[in-house]
């Protein structure tokens, strides 16, 4: 019987981990220009059977990412016809991977944890949204979980963990540079023991991995001169991501700024934030007195990104990520003290209530509006639009709405991928027809004084195409 339950409990909490990563995704999950640009590179090496190792790029151009996000989600973009949401369905499936290696970890490490930490996992806030959000640095969790999932079982699976494990925090990098101040300094310090006992070969191991995806990199610039990731810095390229001049106030200034992303990462609700700080200053503070080296193993690395982030004039939620799993492990170590017993599952509490008041916002509403559902309809309309009638000087905006970019340029990403042409923004004046997504009226759009609009506020109102209850398609042209 109580075999029977466990298995019950198993299944519950796998079907409640693919509801708060698969649910609703076409509603919620964002859907920028970054990710537009994405989708339409992923198509293309897709139909052109073409293997890169040039990714996502920054939307200021400066910054050049690996694929490897691409070729991990490609499946799912192929298999749901490469629509909008097709690779949050990749990102929502490694999310629910991530969820059941965070609880393998729990159960090698603490098993006394487990309602406690599967409850989080459920509906942590940072996990949840990276399994929502088809973005490059929303990968990282995923590695990290399964490096430290080999790490701790690594006396059963033999010498191979140390290869795998290295190749994952190398993998890492691809995602998002950033992580590098977490992988790097847990991979020095858990060398330490081997080097004091003069056994190499886990060192060794662990190094080669971690080289070789960094080695990727190496090798492409060398093969394309001046290379587009190390060799573009290495020979003097613009890095605007790095402070050049770093005064004692500016110092301070990212300090702060920085610790207050980091909390602000693990937990949204301000107060708590305050409590989560105290309470794991705290069992930090009393760890390094009993557990020093373990402590540090553990804290450095998830921590360390607060001090690396003072040399970056921009500190976000993403170079965070990596961080997570350090934390949550290090909070399952079993522990005598009764003090830090209580002071783990106090933290722990404090993060499920924290991600219970944010799980039913990241669920049901759209931080970037439209919704996917909304642009992939519209987008339909417009395509199957231009088709039906022959259409040839056709432009796209989006107006008068809460959508942010009245160049239109998700749209125009994904509709163009679909095999339909489009005047470019700069060619509003010479277009014949305009297709305007919008919340607002006839009226309103004609008095809009954007340059999309110049050009057809005297034009005929072919139709109006209604999308939902609020958005619509208005197609200005001549008849």
């Amino acid at each position: 019987m109580k075999q029977l339950s466990k298995k019950a409990l198993l299944i519950i909490f796998f079907l409640l981990v693919v509801f708060t990563r698969f649910y609703n995704l076409d509603g919620t999950a964002r859907f920028t220009r970054d990710e537009s640009s994405d989708l339409a590179r992923m198509n293309e090496y897709y139909q052109n059977k073409q293997i890169s190792l040039v990714g996502p790029i920054s939307s200021e151009k400066d910054k050049v990412f690996s694929s490897l996000s691409y070729y991990l989600i490609m499946p799912f973009a192929i298999a749901f016809d490469f629509t909008p949401v097709s690779p949050v369905y990749g990102m929502a499936f490694l999310g629910v991977l991530t969820a059941i290696m965070l609880l393998a970890l729990v159960r090698k490490i603490n098993k006394k944890y487990l309602v406690l930490a599967g409850a989080l996992i459920l509906i942590w806030f940072p996990l949840v949204l990276v399994s929502r959000w088809a973005w490059n640095p929303h990968f990282v969790i995923f590695w990290a979980a399964l490096a430290l999932l080999l790490y701790e079982y690594r006396t059963k699976i033999g010498w191979s963990s140390f290869l795998m494990l290295g190749i994952a925090f190398g993998a890492m990098f691809h995602h998002h540079y950033v992580a590098i101040f977490t992988t790097a300094p847990f991979l020095a310090l858990i060398s330490i023991p081997y080097l004091r006992k003069k056994e190499f070969k886990p060192v060794m191991l662990m190094l080669f991995g971690y080289t070789l995806p960094h080695l990727l990199f190496v090798l492409f610039d060398l093969k394309n001169p001046p290379g587009l990731f190390f060799g573009r810095y290495l020979s003097g390229g613009n890095t605007p991501v790095v402070e050049t001049v770093l005064t004692l106030s500016l110092v301070w200034s990212h300090l702060l700024r920085n610790i207050s992303v980091y909390f602000e990462t693990f937990v949204q609700n301000i107060i708590l934030q305050y409590i989560f700080a105290l309470s794991l200053l705290i069992l930090v503070i009393k760890e390094l007195k009993s557990h020093t080296y373990r402590t540090i193993t553990w804290i450095l690395p998830a921590t360390f990104i607060i001090v690396g982030g003072i040399f970056l004039n921009d500190f976000q939620m993403r170079y965070v990520y990596s961080s997570v799993p350090f934390i949550f492990v290090w909070l399952l170590i079993q522990r005598k003290e009764k003090l830090n017993k209580f002071l783990a599952k106090f933290i722990f509490v404090i993060l499920i209530l924290g991600s219970f008041l944010t799980i039913k916002t990241q669920l049901t509403v759209a931080k970037v509006p439209p919704s996917m559902k909304v642009l992939t309809q519209a987008s339909q309309v417009i395509i199957d639009t231009i088709h039906e009638n022959t259409l040839n000087n056709a432009n796209v905006a989006a107006l008068s709405s809460p959508d942010d970019a009245p160049l239109a340029e998700r749209y125009r990403d994904y509709i163009r991928m679909k095999n339909t042409g489009l005047r470019g923004p700069s060619e509003y004046d010479v277009s014949e027809h305009l297709f305007v997504i919008t919340t607002a009226d006839d009226q309103t759009l004609r008095n809009d004084q954007s340059y999309a609009m110049i050009a057809f506020k005297d034009k005929n109102l072919r139709k109006v195409f209604n999308v939902d209850s609020q958005w619509k398609v208005y197609w200005y042209g001549t008849d």
